[in-house]
């Protein structure tokens, strides 16, 4: 699965890239990290941007985690060496940056309202306070322990679907995806819609179940034949084409279907050998690192701007 590996890493670099714009409106330009947002124009260029290819890293992400789960799935592995498996991969990690995110964003405002990240349950408390205290990227994989605990169970159930029948179930999903953000959309209160379609881990499961059907259906030899250039192609037009769009939509639902195909794109491409621009060796090393990566780096950029003396 090399492309898909370097696939994460190059999405892992585009997350950083979209977190800079949180801390560029109040770093002075000598310190600015990419010399650009001295500028209001290029700035709000820069965030329209990145900030909407960030959502779309973050779906990938979401599919990438089900997919993988899927692929390396062991016939008698139990329930709690699975949940054994997962809690070791990400609470150790997830303690350490949390503390450090503690110190360095937090520091004196800590709260009560700081308590649910420690468990990674806060992604249900529909409160940006919550959802995104102290190491704020783990609002991600809050939603991924609800994923992890569920995955067993989503995985007893697709098994059982008859392979003729997966791809109707994975256009179900992309329906019930734009269902629920045209309900975000039209009834959530505006001040909620970035938890409800964003956030809560009920409605970002479906990618996450994608990923599980998209896995079967290159194991079972039944994937599209389209091709990973192509794939890339289709998705960089949805995301230039997504800013156009009302937020809720340009989160996951308007790229859902790109990011599926190149998921399966990718791991179709490595399967028959094709070469692909992501299995450079750097991409990979850099897809391998994404996970911790992707936990320390907005605490490391928070903590260089106390050390500069912006804060």
């Amino acid at each position: 699965m090399a492309s898909l590996t370097g696939m994460r890493g190059v999405a892992s670099v585009i997350v950083f890239l979209c977190h800079i714009i949180i801390l560029a409106g109040d770093l002075p330009y000598e310190v600015d990290v990419l010399t650009v947002f001295e500028d209001p124009g290029v700035r709000d260029t820069y965030r329209s941007v990145f900030g909407f290819v960030g959502y779309t890293c973050v779906s990938f992400f979401f599919v990438t985690s089900g997919f993988i789960l899927t692929w390396a799935s062991r016939p008698n592995d139990t329930l709690t060496r699975f949940w054994r498996r997962r809690f070791f991969k990400i609470f150790p990690l997830h303690l350490v940056t949390y503390g450090i995110g503690m110190l360095v964003l937090t520091g004196a405002n800590t709260n009560a309202k700081d308590l649910p990240a420690i468990f990674l349950v806060q992604n249900w408390v529909p409160d940006t306070r919550v959802i995104f205290s102290a190491n704020g990227p783990s609002w991600s994989i809050s939603a991924e322990v609800f994923f992890y605990f569920l995955f067993p169970f989503l995985l007893f159930g697709i098994r059982r679907i008859k392979e003729s029948h997966l791809y109707g179930w994975l256009a179900g999903l992309v329906a019930a995806a734009l269902a629920l953000t045209t309900f975000s959309h039209l009834v959530i209160p505006p001040e909620q819609q970035v938890w409800f379609s964003y956030v809560f881990p009920p409605v970002r499961m479906l990618e996450f179940v994608a990923g599980i059907i998209v896995a079967r259906l290159v194991l079972g030899g039944r994937w599209l034949s389209v091709g990973f250039g192509p794939a890339a192609l289709l998705l960089a037009v949805f995301c230039c084409v997504a800013p156009q769009l009302p937020e809720v939509f340009a989160f996951a639902t308007f790229t859902f279907v790109p990011v599926i195909l190149i998921v399966g794109a990718s791991i179709r491409a490595d399967l028959t050998g094709r070469r692909t621009l992501m299995r450079g060796r750097r991409l990979v090393w850099l897809g391998d690192l994404s996970f911790a990566f992707y936990l320390v780096h907005l605490s490391v950029m928070l903590g260089a701007r106390k050390l500069i003396g912006q804060d």
